[in-house]
């Protein structure tokens, strides 16, 4: 009895592990729980369940296990190529007009602890998602699913291969991503776009004109990755060249159109003296009668002042 308790704990303690373990992997989702939780939806709307397709199976997986290496949940693969293109890479012949992605959808997500229940529940709220699950041209489906640092990815590829086209009609295809549609330029002339589910940096540049490579530059991307919500400068104004009104001054009565002429004041004048013109010659005379007149008038002076005095003297002695 007493040598049977060791072996009994000894039991337990291995038990243990066990039953976690299996506890552990029941709760791991699996790809075929994603595809019988998207077809029993189907069936709930009276629509062909899809059918597993090993390619599909494969570009799905390989996607999952890459957004959660990223840590990103993204449609672009690790080479920049779009769902339909993977699936053409890896021999499934897409059909369709390949231009708009062809007869191929594809839904992602990713969150903490969810269940295929639970993403397909995501899914049926969002339009376009339920399109790719719900649709009478899509055919063949594929799943992957990755666990990782307590969160779950999911992928879900569905497409149409050229082999099944004779019972499509050409105008019902889905496409995997939808064209961008413009956004309003701000007060300032600067214009944004929100990315929106579905949306490509090809539809986006498209939408605006530009090419994907002037769309990452503005941005500083370094790939054609881009996320739900992500904020994208389109364009900002030049203000540097921007060419400036020019400012007219109107002055009250006087019309815009006739500009008033500076008036220059006029110069001060310096008066030239006139030079003295010379004397004629009848005033020459008269200078001088006048000055012979003085002369003789001064002689006369002279010499009475000198007989009278010659006589003082005599009359003295």
């Amino acid at each position: 009895m007493i040598l049977s308790l060791p072996v009994l704990t000894l039991s337990l303690f291995l038990l243990k592990p066990a039953e976690a373990y299996s506890r552990q992997s029941s709760l791991r989702p699996t790809a075929e729980e994603v595809i019988a939780e998207v077809n029993a939806l189907r069936s709930a709307n009276n629509l062909p369940v899809y059918q597993v397709n090993s390619i599909l199976m494969v570009i799905a997986q390989t996607q999952a296990d890459y957004i959660a290496g990223k840590g990103v949940i993204t449609h672009f693969g690790a080479d920049g190529s779009r769902p339909y293109q993977r699936a053409i890479a890896a021999g499934y012949a897409v059909a369709g007009d390949l231009t708009f992605g062809g007869f191929f959808s594809e839904n992602i997500h990713g969150g903490a602890d969810l269940s295929p229940a639970e993403v397909v529940n995501i899914w049926k709220s969002d339009a376009d998602h339920l399109k790719t699950m719900l649709s009478p041209d899509l055919k063949d489906v594929g799943a992957g699913v990755v666990v990782q640092s307590g969160l779950t990815y999911y992928v879900l590829d569905v497409g149409t291969s050229a082999e099944n086209t004779m019972s499509i009609p050409v105008t019902s295809a889905t496409p995997t991503i939808f064209a961008s549609s413009p956004s309003t330029p701000l007060e300032d002339g600067t214009v944004y776009h929100i990315v929106q589910p579905n949306e490509a940096l090809w539809s986006i540049a498209l939408a605006y004109n530009l090419t994907i490579e002037e769309l990452k530059k503005m941005n500083g991307l370094s790939s054609n990755n881009i996320f739900i919500g992500q904020k994208l400068l389109i364009s900002k104004p030049d203000l540097s060249t921007a060419t400036l009104e020019p400012t007219i001054t109107v002055t009250s009565g006087i019309p815009a159109s006739n500009p008033t002429r500076p008036i220059t004041p006029p110069a001060t004048l310096t008066p030239t003296p006139l030079p003295t013109p010379p004397a004629s010659r009848q005033s020459g005379g008269i200078i001088v009668g006048g000055i012979v007149v003085i002369a003789l008038l001064a002689a006369s002076l002279g010499a009475w002042l000198g007989r009278k005095k010659h006589i003082n003297i005599d009359g003295v002695n």
